[in-house]
């Protein structure tokens, strides 16, 4: 055997040596992970989806002309596919995206695909052109149910983009996409309980955002050309205790370029406002996430328009979605619009409410609202409406209120309006060009039967101005503990202020004093320890009643407690000068004498400018004499006054003297 066989046979047994150890080294990618090809498993619902062939039996390409020999196509308005991949332990998706190189050569339109699990986007992409080959690498969420492929295309004079996933494949034994949701869903799988002018990507495959970019899952609001107004969509979300709702709005890019009027976007809780903004064509896409208030049973989605010279917007929301994240909620107080209390007597006021348009809400800015109410005189001068609260458990009306815009240059005569309780007037205001925008707020008594909006108008040269409640809601808000009349004593003094002192409050607590009839008397500052004094110039000679009230701090005013005043003090007779002699003497102490008295009476003594200078013991008899150091060398005069047993000190009466 030479040298070379020898060399040769080494090397031979050299190889199948290492080659049989090496299939005992571990292989750390084969033990930590395994792939499964997309195009290997059989999708459970799709729509314009191809395997390896388009319809003439051509094979993918991609945007580069390359044969793409692992892949899926879809082609069409809308076309999807999705998978069953429940329990099937994958925790991630791998692939890339491209379009079919023989259809991107001059206009085919737009295209945009979607990466969904359930009803959570992980990842979506506007496609061209120039977008080339993409790699897409996705985490997935932990106990999935469905994976879906999501295209929407709108055609060109050329027809459609054909698009094409390459080698996709889900990975097996990764770590998982980790989200803070214990539940999740798109409000377009909910699906809308009622609405006016609601187009969801179920239905229409061309919803844009203001970016020119198709949305793969969302709707769109708008309102008819012509006249614009009201469009909205509800949605049922009550028992599944969502706590947030996110969406990106927008304006769809086809009503942008010149003069398609205005849009003011809401989104309401029931009847409570979470969000509201106005869009205009150079306002960007808006990420939109708030919180649901606790107990909520609707959402609802709403717009406002004005038509331009174009025509309206349309309004975009991609990707709604509510979920509950953690534990805790929002908490608001009971709203109620004033059409879910129900009015029950009108005239010349118009409510728009989230499903009912009664007039553009505008005001005197030009700005837009969602929702409120619009009040306009006819020749009566008057426009009003009322509501019955007895059953409808509010205590509170919140507006804003303004004139519209559109009522301000030029004659439009005067405005008043007031918000009356019972026909007590709770509010009035005079409305003016220069008013602006008032955030009005009154607390409604708790035993008022009817609430009443009035306007009073005259007309001027070009009409009535339109008044203008916008974000009009009642509400049911948390009241201060009412007083006991025991906390409370009031001083009804002669010839001085009188005091009402309240003990055992609160730091920061306010009290409020008003007579009978209601008026106010006083309020206090914040109590800064635990009682509060008021000071009233008079409460009146006779007995009587007042009525106190408590606030607490950020919380609305009790109800008043009525406590009684006993009558003011009668004042002693006043000394008359010829009761008084005065004897002013020289080195010993001058003596003052009063006759004619009663016993028990007490007499003061003051000098000219009023400083008390000696008081008398009560008397035994029918006179005193009061003893004064000096009351000096020259003539004089002093104030002489009476104390009488039950009875308040007498008006002064001024003595003369003569000197030492």
């Amino acid at each position: 055997m030479n040298k070379q066989v020898l060399k040769t046979m080494i090397a031979v047994i050299f190889f199948f040596t290492l080659a049989a150890y090496g299939n005992f080294l571990p292989s750390e990618a084969s033990a930590a992970t395994s792939s499964v090809r997309l195009s290997s498993l059989s999708s459970d619902s799709e729509e314009d989806f191809y395997t390896s062939y388009w319809y003439d039996d051509e094979k993918f390409t991609d945007v580069y002309g390359k044969t793409v020999n692992d892949g899926l196509g879809f082609y069409g308005d809308s076309p999807y596919a999705t998978y069953n991949v429940s329990g099937k332990g994958y925790s991630s998706f791998q692939g890339k995206v491209t379009l079919d190189s023989r259809y991107v050569n001059g206009d085919y339109g737009k295209s945009v695909v979607g990466f969904y699990v359930d009803d959570r986007l992980l990842y979506e992409k506007p496609l061209s052109k120039n977008s080339g080959v993409v790699n897409v690498n996705v985490k997935l969420p932990k106990n999935i149910k469905h994976f879906s492929i999501v295209v929407k295309e709108k055609g060109g004079s050329k027809g459609h983009h054909f698009v094409v996933v390459q080698d996709g494949q889900f990975i097996k034994g990764g770590s998982y996409l980790s989200v803070p949701y214990s539940s999740y869903s798109s409000l377009v799988t909910i699906g809308n309980s009622s609405s006016q002018r609601y187009y969801s990507t179920d239905e229409y495959h061309d919803l844009e955002d203001i970016n020119g970019n198709l949305i793969t899952n969302g709707f769109s609001l708008d309102t008819p050309g012509d006249y614009g107004g009201l469009s909205y969509s509800t949605f049922s979300i009550e028992g599944n205790d969502y706590n947030t709702l996110e969406t990106s709005i927008s304006l769809d890019a086809r009503y942008v370029n010149g003069d398609w009027g205005k849009s003011v976007v809401g989104i309401y809780a029931d009847d409570y406002l979470l969000y509201e903004k106005e869009f205009t064509s150079k306002t960007p896409i808006q990420k939109v996430k708030i919180s649901i208030p606790k107990g909520t049973h609707h959402v609802t989605l709403v717009t406002n328009q004005i038509k331009g010279a174009k025509g309206t917007q349309a309004v975009t929301f991609s990707q709604p979605v509510v979920s509950k994240t953690g534990s805790s909620y929002t908490s608001v107080p009971y709203t109620a619009l004033p059409s879910t209390i129900g009015a029950n007597d009108s005239s010349r006021a118009w409510e728009t409410s989230l499903s009912e348009f009664g007039g553009i809400i505008r005001f005197s800015n030009g700005t837009l609202g969602t929702s409120g109410l619009i009040f306009e005189s006819d020749y009566y001068g008057t426009a009003y409406t009322t509501y019955n609260l007895s059953d409808a458990g509010v205590n509170y009306f919140k507006a804003k209120l303004s004139l519209d815009s559109a009522y301000l240059q030029g004659d439009y005569g005067s405005s008043t309006i007031q918000l009356l309780a019972d026909n007590k007037v709770l509010y009035s205001k005079a409305l003016t060009r220069s008013t602006g925008i008032v955030n009005v707020g009154v607390q409604i008594p708790s035993k008022a039967q009817e609430f009443k909006i009035l306007v009073k108008q005259k007309q001027g040269a070009k009409g009535y101005h339109n008044v203008v409640l916008g974000n009009a809601v009642f509400q049911k808000l948390p009241v201060s503990a009412k007083l006991s009349a025991s906390r409370v004593s009031v001083a009804n003094n002669y010839n001085q202020n009188d005091v009402v002192t309240v003990k055992s409050l609160a730091k920061g607590d306010v009290i409020k004093v008003y007579n009978t009839k209601g008026a106010l008397l006083a309020t206090s500052k914040p109590v800064t320890s635990n009682y509060a004094k008021i000071s009233i110039k008079q409460l009146g000679t006779a007995k009587g009643n007042i009525l106190v009230s408590r606030t607490t701090t950020a919380v609305l005013e009790s109800d008043p407690v009525s406590v009684p005043y006993a009558a003011e003090p009668v004042p002693s007779p006043s000394v008359a000068a010829k009761q008084v002699t005065i004897e002013n003497n020289k080195n010993k102490n001058d003596l003052i004498t009063v006759k004619s008295l009663s016993k028990n009476d007490v007499i003061k003594v003051y000098n000219s400018k009023g400083s008390l200078i000696a008081t008398s013991k009560p008397v035994a008899s029918n006179y005193t004499k009061i003893s004064i150091k000096q009351l000096g060398t020259g003539k004089g005069n002093v104030l002489i006054s009476r104390i009488s047993t039950g009875k308040v000190e007498s008006a002064k009466t001024s003595v003369a003297y003569k000197a030492e």
